[in-house]
């Protein structure tokens, strides 16, 4: 019996994750899983998430637009997934669909795989969307005192409550004006872009303004991973901060996302090389 599993987004044709998926699906023996790319318009997502629960799906990615707007729409939501608001991976089984998010486990095995500690340290999040959502409960759980700073203020307000509501009202996170940038730059350890600013083909974009100076004794994280060093990362490396780029959290999420449907350990190094490959190859 073939496993059929895909990605449900809108668009999704320059995704990776197939090439990601499929490189590990051959490293550990099952041939019998297929890795699809399944665009779907939002207004088409109730139908194609009753389509794939009612034949023989395994399981889905969810990409953008549709990680909050799928979550009515699914039988069960796992309690990560509901914390953070957004789901990013789905089981199906009898036909009944379970949402899940591994996006904040996903972006905090990265940083443990690149040697980064959160804990009692300050991280500055730039961005109140999704996937600053899950980056903010991923720190801010770990013990980091996190400072959060969107152009809309009121998002983040929102969004330090949602965290603080669903894990604990005893979580350091507070929010700053974007205004403050430079003074609040200067005393944090960590930098993490989640705006999609400077994402492919958009490069020449950057979340941080040309008048702010950029820290040298920090780590900037930038969840964008196409391209590979964006912007923001170049300014930041040259001014002398440690830089990461998003691909390794792309690769964990999927790892774990691997996991939740196979049963198996994730062949993580071979899902990365993969991934690599597939974005040199796009760029090419």
């Amino acid at each position: 019996m073939k496993h059929r599993v895909g990605l449900i987004g809108w668009p999704v044709e320059h995704s990776i994750s197939p090439a990601m998926h499929q490189a590990a699906f051959r490293a550990t023996g099952l041939s019998d899983w297929q890795y699809e790319l399944l665009p779907t318009p939002p207004a088409e997502l109730p139908t194609r998430l009753k389509s794939l629960a009612s034949t023989a799906y395994t399981g889905a990615n969810v990409t953008i637009p549709h990680k909050q707007a799928v979550i009515p729409l699914l039988s069960t939501i796992s309690m990560a997934a509901r914390g953070i608001g957004a789901v990013n991976t789905i089981m199906f089984h009898d036909g009944r669909s379970e949402g899940h998010n591994t996006d904040s486990v996903g972006f905090m095995l990265d940083l443990a795989a690149n040697g980064i500690q959160v804990y009692q340290k300050r991280a500055l999040v730039l961005g109140a969307g999704g996937a600053a959502h899950a980056v903010v409960t991923g720190l801010a759980n770990r013990g980091a005192h996190v400072v959060l700073m969107a152009r809309r203020d009121q998002q983040a307000w929102q969004l330090r409550e949602n965290v603080r509501r669903a894990i604990s009202r005893q979580l350091q996170i507070e929010v700053q004006p974007v205004s403050a940038l430079g003074h609040v730059a200067a005393t944090v350890d960590l930098i993490v872009n989640c705006t999609p600013l400077g994402m492919w083909p958009e490069v020449d974009a950057s979340p941080w303004p040309e008048t702010v100076p950029m820290p040298a004794d920090v780590v900037v994280y930038d969840l964008i991973y196409r391209p590979l060093m964006t912007r923001f990362m170049a300014r930041a490396q040259a001014a002398g901060a440690r830089v990461l780029g998003g691909i390794g959290m792309l690769v964990q999420q999927g790892a774990a996302a691997f996991e939740l449907w196979t049963g198996q350990q994730a062949p993580v190094s071979v899902m990365y090389k993969a991934a690599r490959q597939a974005l040199s190859q796009a760029t090419e």
